[in-house]
């Protein structure tokens, strides 16, 4: 007896526990992810079932989950009974909605979906006076996109003993990619890992490295749409046999004999002239001829030079003197002789001087001019063939031997007409 009423209660309760349900709103989604490829469309189907007869106050709201956690879910569609669906300017163009109330159903559809459209969609059903039950679901939508192909990289330097690490990373993928690193040596034999090695998100640590550890690396990134991979080649040398430390050395020697080759030079370049100053005419010595036929050194001698001028342009000619004297005419003539011979005098002690002082003025600026012209002659005339060219044409004192004895000859005519015209 006492069995039997405590199955009563049991009954009772279930019913009592059940009968809310029947008389609530209840709304659902019969799938809680969904999963689409990239650039696919996708279709989200949302059930609710009114405790009241549904009349003129019915809303049903499409949400989707925001970009920032904390802010407020951010609307997609709506729609009120009787009226058409409206959908959110973000979703314009790529979302629709349909709503069929008395079969309790909606259909949100998104078109050409990206990876920004993974994320979770919330359905919501609000009818006047029945408020109770289950008013809301949400489900996922999870994009799929292959991964993209991963960059294999190296961190650390890939020399005995030295500790390095192979980093593989894909910019794209949806889901994430897992990333797995598999070894082969130099032969393409596949190996299996030094020890100690560690793996984890795509990160591959190898410690110690030696010349064994050297071989072919590769990097398989994939999610459940496809999968992309990635080849390192690494070759472990001995430090001193780093190309970027070889190069640097060469570099530096070859720079070094560079600037000692510059300084050498410049120390050349600074003995010579010190030995030949600029400034510097150097011993010159003028001859007339070679030693044989001079005799005697051109030497700068005024006094001579201007006798030799004197006797050079002095006028040993007289009258033209007439072997016949007429009477009486003697004394005239000697007087008008005497006459003439003293302005002759005068004007050649004139002509004497002015030619002197041209003289000396010329030999001046030609052999002892200022320090300018001396270079200048030296440039001009330094070389002995051009010297001794120049003796022959001006300074052989053969030829000046040969003037004087042609005015000597001149002279001693000039003498004997004059005792001639005396008689």
């Amino acid at each position: 007896m006492t069995r039997r009423m405590d199955l009563r209660w049991q009954k009772l309760i279930f019913i009592l526990a059940v009968l809310p349900c029947c008389w609530s709103l209840q709304v659902s989604i019969p799938n809680k992810e969904h999963k689409v490829a990239k650039g696919k469309d996708v279709t989200i189907m949302c059930s609710f079932v009114p405790a009241v007869t549904v009349t003129d106050s019915f809303f049903l709201l499409w949400e989707a989950q925001p970009d920032v956690s904390g802010e407020p879910l951010k609307g997609v569609a709506s729609f009120f009974l009787n009226k058409p669906a409206e959908i959110s300017p973000s979703y314009e163009g790529r979302a629709s909605l349909e709503v069929d109330v008395n079969g309790g159903t909606s259909t949100l559809r998104l078109t050409k979906v990206t990876i920004k459209d993974s994320r979770h969609y919330q359905c919501s059903v609000r009818i006047f006076g029945d408020d109770e039950g289950t008013t809301a679901a949400t489900t996922s939508v999870l994009v799929l996109e292959p991964p993209s192909p991963p960059v294999c990289t190296l961190q650390g330097r890939s020399e005995y003993f030295h500790n390095v690490t192979l980093t593989c990373a894909s910019e794209e993928g949806s889901p994430k990619p897992t990333y797995q690193w598999t070894t082969y040596s130099v032969d393409n034999t596949p190996r299996q890992f030094p020890p100690k090695t560690t793996q984890k998100d795509g990160v591959l640590a190898l410690f110690n490295i030696t010349k064994e550890t050297s071989g072919f690396f590769v990097c398989i990134s994939s999610n459940e749409i496809d999968s992309a991979s990635c080849n390192f080649t690494l070759a472990v040398m001995p430090g001193s046999m780093n190309l970027g430390s070889t190069a640097g050395i060469i570099g530096g020697v070859l720079a070094g004999l560079v600037v000692l080759g510059i300084i050498i030079f410049c120390c050349c370049r600074r003995k010579n002239k010190d030995k030949h100053p600029e400034d510097s005419p150097g011993d010159v010595m003028f001859y007339d001829k070679d030693g044989p036929e001079a005799g005697d050194q051109y030497s700068d001698d005024k006094s001579n030079s201007e006798e030799k001028q004197v006797s050079k342009y002095e006028d040993k000619d007289v009258l033209p003197q007439n072997k016949f004297r007429l009477p009486g005419m003697g004394q005239r003539l000697d007087d008008d002789q005497h006459s003439y011979n003293s302005g002759r005098d005068r004007h050649e002690e004139k002509g004497s001087d002015v030619d002197s002082q041209r003289y000396r003025e010329d030999q001046q600026d030609r052999y002892r001019g200022s320090r300018d012209r001396l270079d200048d002659q030296r440039d001009r005339y330094g070389s002995h063939d051009r010297l001794d060219d120049q003796r022959d044409r001006y300074g052989s004192r053969d030829r000046l031997d040969d003037r004087q004895d042609r005015y000597g000859v001149s002279q001693d005519h000039r003498d004997y007409s004059d005792s001639q015209y005396r008689n």
